[in-house]
């Protein structure tokens, strides 16, 4: 092998070397935001050559002559290029943004930046319908993120088995809603969705709490409801729901300690609000106005809780129903075991009379079987009873 050719592989050697110690750098960049991806050089007095590259394709070029953009939504910091920053502005990220970008300054790669791009939950929800489903939702996310759900108590996830569904949208984004189905004893659990992005930055939680309530109209009455320990500070709405028809109630802030009320007969006691029981006080409720569903929704950082509670009021009157037909239904069941009683006295009755005749007529049956053994008792004892008068003559 020639020199020549022996020095040649070491500059490519060299070159290789050089090429693999160029620097990779991570950036995530906010969806709708404008982000920056770092490019540095030592500036000298020569003219400046930039070019960046997303995914091998030309995007921006610096040369003396002046700046060409291939797309418009990127940009150099002109003012600084002559201080060794080539750093490149993406204006208002969208998901086409992310990739693999290079940077080149004057022939030589200075850096690798892989991009990223994230739009992060914003918001959950959780809620039932009719059916008998519950519902956690959150939209306009990118990428899509992880659901999960739990129980407390704890079920298998088996039993679980919810369904998720992912659309995305005109912008990329996607809207996430996972359905799972009540359980049988669903009043004895709290049902928890985490919604989890996909990078594992943000958790978001929300959680929901079946109960049932009834009393009787123009019965004052409360409605539980008390904050997570781990909630420190939240806002707290409570609405009541009837026929598809969902009214605002009463609101609450912790961090203020204000309150506002819809209704004027529902109110919170204040000294428990400080606590973190938020329970609604409802003052001489009317049975048909005031059946229905009473929702108290806690909402925090990155969190949501619902304490969903269906309360039945009866009415006086139906109340004086109620009982007047609990006791004819009392006296209904009294009267039959009465019936009963009875009716196994005579049976008990009639079997004894028929043992008895049964008893009287096989004592009758032996006596027609044996009649000459009847006779035959008398005749031996007067033998026995004149025998001792003929010895005595």
């Amino acid at each position: 092998m020639s020199r020549t050719l022996y020095g040649a592989y070491v500059v490519l050697w060299i070159f290789s070397l050089v090429e693999c110690k160029v620097p990779e750098v991570r950036v995530t960049c906010i969806f709708s935001e404008d982000c920056i991806l770092p490019c540095s050089f030592t500036p000298n007095d020569g003219d400046v050559n930039i070019k960046w590259y997303q995914q091998d394709v030309l995007i921006l070029s610096l040369q003396p002559a002046g700046q060409s953009l291939i797309d418009d939504k990127v940009r150099l910091f002109s003012d600084n290029v002559s201080k060794g920053n080539a750093s490149l502005l993406v204006k208002q990220v969208d998901t086409r943004s992310k990739g693999r970008y290079k940077c080149v300054v004057n022939t030589v790669t200075r850096t690798y930046v892989i991009a990223t791009v994230e739009a992060p939950i914003s918001t959950i929800f959780i809620n039932t319908d009719p059916s008998g489903l519950i519902r956690c939702s959150t939209k306009e996310v990118y990428p899509a993120p992880v659901v999960q759900w739990s129980t407390k108590p704890s079920l298998p996830p088996a039993v679980l088995q919810p369904i998720t569904r992912m659309t995305s949208g005109g912008k990329g984004l996607f809207t996430v809603e996972s359905v799972l189905k009540q359980q049988n004893n669903s009043l004895d659990h709290i049902y928890v969705c985490n919604i989890i992005s996909k990078y594992g930055t943000q958790t978001w939680t929300a959680s929901l709490k079946l109960k049932e309530m009834s009393s009787s109209e123009g019965q004052d009455l409360i409605i539980p409801c008390r904050a997570p320990k781990d909630l420190l500070s939240f806002s707290l709405v409570w609405t009541f729901t009837t026929v598809n028809k969902t009214t605002d109630v009463l609101e609450y802030d912790s961090r203020t300690h204000k309150s506002s009320r819809s209704w004027d007969h529902a109110d919170l006691e204040e000294e428990n609000a400080l606590k973190g029981d938020v329970s609604l006080n409802l003052q001489k409720p009317v049975g048909s106005e005031h059946s229905g569903i009473y929702t108290c929704a806690l909402s925090g950082a990155k969190t949501r809780h619902l304490i969903r509670t269906r309360v039945v009021f009866t009415s006086s009157r139906q109340g004086k129903d109620f009982l007047k037909y609990n006791l004819w239904m009392l006296g209904i069941v009294a009267g039959l075991i009465v019936l009963l009683a009875i009716t196994l006295v005579i049976k008990k009755y009639r079997a004894k009379l028929k043992r008895n005749q049964e008893n009287a007529e096989e004592d009758a049956e032996m006596q027609r079987m044996n009649p000459d053994k009847t006779l035959e008792e008398p005749q031996a004892g007067s033998t026995l009873m004149t025998e001792p008068s003929g010895s005595h003559s």
